[in-house]
């Protein structure tokens, strides 16, 4: 069964998962980036450069960050792990798309309970990709104008952003991040897609939950850190995050139910894939999404040889004469798309 398929299937008369406080929502937006006339191009690096995902190294610890990393590992079968759950509204309107009688005035009603989820349609709705000629305040024109595909991702979206907030201080900037680097895979992820021919909203989703284990490291630091004697820096929290997030991803995916191909990829998806995977493209495009987010600033920076990367080269894209044409106007799709959740 596709993602699509079980999108429409899974949510019709599931159940709801109990309602929890809305958390708070991350405001960070990238900065613009306009490229001078006499500036190398942003994919470019000099010196020596990588072809493949890079596997980071094993930073030098602190008592405090192997304590946690110790407290990480323990939990990563789940035992006495609390997962997050699926916000109520964005799952009830699943459900509701997943009637093929779904009446919309009812679909307006049940997204205006939630102000965050209902200010985020009306956002894509007025948004570059979907604005006509009249700016939206109504939800059930909004709705209209999205239609079903464009709302079940942008509820799969708002089940991220939602996991992914809801922390202060230091544990904001971080859960902000996440919040951003996973806006930037989806919109990578389903331009490159697009660019190969094969379905740009399941990379979109793809994209977008793939490091949804990340969610989960914040939130135990959040709730470990009285008991932590010293702090866990940044270099060291994206090591931990690479070290358990696939583990912490599959976890998620089967309390949410995800299909079993989105159950795949989140439990392991930095592997390179041998040439009968099944999954082969998709784990390609995630290995060049990550490096692209990487080189635009989305994630901790790497030298890769874009244009060499072995994906790049295995998906063919290297060798297509428009694939620079497409590369210099990514950063302008990605601003767009992450401005449009």
């Amino acid at each position: 069964m596709g993602i699509w398929d079980w999108l429409c299937e899974t949510f019709a008369g599931r159940d709801v998962y109990t309602e929890r406080d809305e958390p708070a929502v991350a405001t960070l937006e990238p900065p613009g980036h306009k490229r001078a006339a006499d500036e190398s191009e942003w994919w470019e690096r000099d010196g020596e450069l990588l072809t493949e995902l890079e596997v980071p190294p094993r930073p030098r610890l602190s008592d405090a960050a192997r304590a946690f990393e110790n407290s990480l590992i323990s939990q990563l079968d789940g035992h006495n792990l609390e997962l997050p759950q699926m916000p109520r509204v964005p799952e009830q309107v699943l459900r509701r798309l997943g009637n093929p009688n779904c009446n919309f005035d009812r679909l307006a009603e049940c997204i205006a309970e939630d102000q965050v989820t209902a200010t985020a349609v009306l956002r894509m709705a007025n948004s570059p990709l979907y604005r006509g000629v009249d700016r939206i305040a109504s939800l059930n024109v909004a709705i209209g104008r999205l239609g079903t595909k464009a709302l079940r991702v942008l509820m799969m979206s708002q089940s991220m952003r939602a996991v992914s907030a809801g922390c202060k201080g230091d544990d904001r900037r971080r859960a902000e991040m996440i919040w951003l680097r996973s806006r930037a895979g989806a919109a990578i992820m389903r331009s490159l897609a697009t660019f190969v021919g094969t379905d740009g909203d399941e990379a979109f989703l793809i994209g977008l939950l793939h490091d949804i284990g990340n969610v989960i490291v914040v939130r135990e630091l959040r709730e470990q850190k009285r008991y932590l004697k010293g702090v866990v820096d940044d270099e060291i929290f994206e090591y931990l995050c690479f070290e358990c997030h696939q583990e912490f991803g599959e976890l998620i995916a089967e309390a949410w139910s995800l299909p079993p191909k989105l159950q795949a990829l989140l439990s392991d998806h930095h592997r390179y894939p041998e040439a009968d995977d099944p999954l082969r493209t998709e784990r390609l495009l995630l290995h060049l999404a990550d490096m692209i987010c990487a080189l635009l600033g989305y994630a901790p920076d790497a030298p890769y040889d874009l244009l060499e990367a072995r994906a790049a080269q295995d998906l063919g894209l290297a060798a297509q004469p428009n694939f620079e044409t497409f590369l210099r106007e990514l950063p302008t799709q990605v601003d767009e798309a992450i401005d449009c959740l």
